[in-house]
């Protein structure tokens, strides 16, 4: 008899790579120089966000552990995610540098968080993911300010 087969798990720190080395750029008048345009700050915030909503998320969590469908006041806060980075996007828009729509739209963002749903898993999975977003952006050279 074969056995079923497990899904596979879902690379994530493979994919926070792809995105972010997908925005690097040759830096000006050194081609063989790639450099991040996207700023640590810019997306830092969404991160804060994003770890604020997890710190709530948690806590319910521990009291709900049985529980993988989240409660309709989180599961509204992770909606509000979107609003944040459209608001991100929308400053970046002002400084006709569009780098945060960019990596919205190359990370695929909105649509992950519809993804959520109520589901905690599917969080716990978009929270590492958005981690590891930052964590990449460092490691190739995302700069400060």
């Amino acid at each position: 008899m074969k056995e079923a087969r497990k899904p596979a798990i879902p690379d994530i720190a493979a994919e926070a790579e792809r995105v972010i080395t997908s925005m690097r750029v040759p830096k000006r008048g050194e081609n063989d120089m790639m450099i991040l345009r996207l700023k640590t700050n810019q997306i830092r915030k969404f991160l804060t966000a994003v770890n604020m909503v997890t710190n709530k998320i948690d806590v319910w969590h521990m009291k709900h552990s049985e529980s993988k469908e989240l409660p309709d006041d989180l599961a509204a806060e992770v909606k509000y995610l979107k609003v944040r980075l459209a608001y991100q996007a929308g400053r970046d828009k002002e400084k006709q540098e569009k780098e945060v729509r960019n990596f919205i739209e190359k990370a695929d963002l909105f649509a992950r968080i519809d993804a959520i749903g109520r589901d905690f898993n599917r969080y716990q999975d978009f929270a590492h993911f958005v981690e590891a977003l930052v964590a990449y952006h460092r490691f190739y050279g995302g700069k400060e300010r």
